[in-house]
């Protein structure tokens, strides 16, 4: 796994290149997968807030909206294509990466049947992370398609 020191910027002109700060909110009950969020968030630049449930989550989006979210497949207590569904039905344009011990074929059509944007491998590496966010962050047509009343409601 590519640690980076407190304070250590990544070498990546890609990154350099982001004119504002992207804001992520992580909904996740792992503080070791929150610890090493925080470090790649603090050393990209981003801001990012962490809540352990959609319960967390749903207010605090819709008070400080964040164009992307992290949302940690085992919930325990909570299934994640419902939390999916409860951030869908918001009128935000929100892309949702779901994070994962394992990544297969089926996962990544479930996820996008539910209105996610991608899956992330846990754990964590620094420039998968980077790369997922900051593609989720730049995409700027699902914007558009929710603002518009594009997307229906997502499957049961």
């Amino acid at each position: 796994m590519f640690h980076l020191k407190r304070g250590q910027r990544p070498k990546s002109a890609h990154a350099r290149s982001v004119p504002e700060a992207i804001t992520v909110l992580a909904i996740m009950q792992s503080d070791a997968d929150a610890a090493v969020l925080r470090g790649i968030s603090a050393a990209y630049g981003w801001k990012l807030s962490v809540v352990e449930s959609s319960g967390a989550a749903i207010p605090y989006l819709k008070e400080q909206p964040a164009p992307v979210v992290i949302c940690d497949r085992d919930l325990a207590g909570e299934d994640w294509r419902d939390v999916l569904a409860r951030i869908a039905a918001l009128p935000l344009a929100v892309c949702v990466l779901v994070a994962s011990r394992v990544v297969d074929a089926s996962l990544r059509q479930q996820v996008i049947q539910h209105y996610g944007y991608d899956v992330i491998c846990k754990p964590f590496q620094s420039e998968a992370v980077r790369h997922a966010v900051t593609f989720a962050w730049s995409w700027r047509g699902w914007t558009y398609r929710r603002q518009s009343g594009g997307l229906p409601a997502p499957p049961a």
